[in-house]
C-alpha cells in the first residue's frame, strides 16, 4: 500500500538552474520507476544556506510530495546518498 511522503532535496549550486531542475526530474523518474506517484513539487530556487555544508553556502531547494511504497524508502534514501549533486535530503512520512 502506498503512503504519502514529503522529501526535500538540496542540489549543488555548481549546477545551473536548468540542470538542477533536470536532476529533480531524475528523482521523479526514480520514484515512478519504483511504483510511486509524484503529486507535486515546490521549487524554491537557489537560496543561501543557514550554515555551510561541504564548503557550500547556497543551493537549489526542491520539495517533492509523492505516494510511495514504505518498503522502498531505503532505496530512495540510497539513491539520494549516491547522487553527488544532492548535498542534503530528507524523507518524511505525511499523516
Amino acid at each position: 500500500m502506498l503512503k504519502k511522503y514529503e522529501s526535500m532535496i538540496l542540489i549543488s549550486p555548481a549546477m545551473n538552474e536548468e540542470s538542477a531542475k533536470a536532476e529533480n526530474a531524475n528523482v521523479h523518474a526514480f520514484i515512478k520507476e519504483n511504483g510511486g506517484e509524484v503529486l507535486s513539487t515546490d521549487d524554491w530556487g537557489k537560496k543561501r544556506l543557514a550554515y555551510e555544508i561541504q564548503n557550500v553556502r547556497e543551493g537549489f531547494y526542491f520539495i517533492n510530495y509523492f505516494n510511495f511504497d514504505p518498503a522502498k524508502t531505503t532505496e530512495l534514501d540510497r539513491y539520494y546518498k549516491l547522487n553527488e549533486n544532492i548535498i542534503r535530503h530528507n524523507i518524511l512520512l505525511k499523516s
